[in-house]
């Protein structure tokens, strides 16, 4: 095994946390070494990062200046991780929890929410009991996350990503959207805090 690429290993096989793998990326020259091996340009998605894993990891705005402990997060390091050793053609069995969560979170949500926040999620996703059929637990998930995610008469419409805003650790509510009037090709999507009754306006292109 070259030296660097066992701490890869461990965390694509569930031996490692994100935690301490994160640790370790930004701190063992032996595995900053390794990530920087060049990748095959059929990877394209490492064309800006002059094709390798490292510069990615630190430079890619979902990634660079954030904990990677979050249920998203954690999911892709190691999908990323898995597409490195397949270059270097490294065999591996890969943990499948990070994978099953990530889904998870993806089933139980609607597209118009696709909330990302671990904050919110994971006291969702742990309050659900475990030994439900799947279909029960997306069901049970579904729910919660709509009665957080709440709005006056409808969802929105987004005509980009979803983004919904949350404050302070809680969704603000959805009251309304308004398509710009004229040439202007923009809408706007009005939130408030059902506390404050401060008003927050997101506003997306067409």
């Amino acid at each position: 095994m070259k030296k660097g690429f066992q701490p890869i290993l461990d965390y694509v096989e569930g031996r490692m946390s994100i935690t301490e793998f994160q640790h370790l990326f930004e701190t063992d020259k032996s595995l900053q070494k390794a990530l920087k091996l060049p990748m095959d340009k059929k990877y394209t998605a490492f064309r800006d990062y002059n094709y390798n894993v490292f510069n990615f990891l630190k430079g890619d705005y979902s990634y660079k200046n954030k904990s990677w402990n979050c249920i998203s997060l954690r999911d892709r390091v190691q999908e990323i991780l898995c597409v490195f050793l397949d270059n270097q053609q490294i065999s591996y069995k890969r943990y499948p929890l990070y994978m099953e969560e990530y889904r998870f979170l993806l089933q139980i949500q609607p597209d118009y929410i696709d909330c990302q926040d671990d904050s919110i999620l994971q006291p969702i996703i742990d309050s659900i009991p475990k030994d439900l059929s799947k279909t029960k637990r997306i069901a049970m998930g579904k729910e919660k996350v709509k009665a957080l995610f709440k709005y006056d008469k409808t969802y929105p419409r987004w005509l980009q990503e979803a983004e919904w805003p949350i404050v302070n650790g809680k969704p603000l509510v959805f009251s309304h959207q308004k398509k710009a009037k004229g040439g202007d090709i923009r809408t706007y999507y009005y939130f408030y805090d059902p506390d404050t009754k401060e008003q927050t306006v997101v506003e997306q292109l067409d």
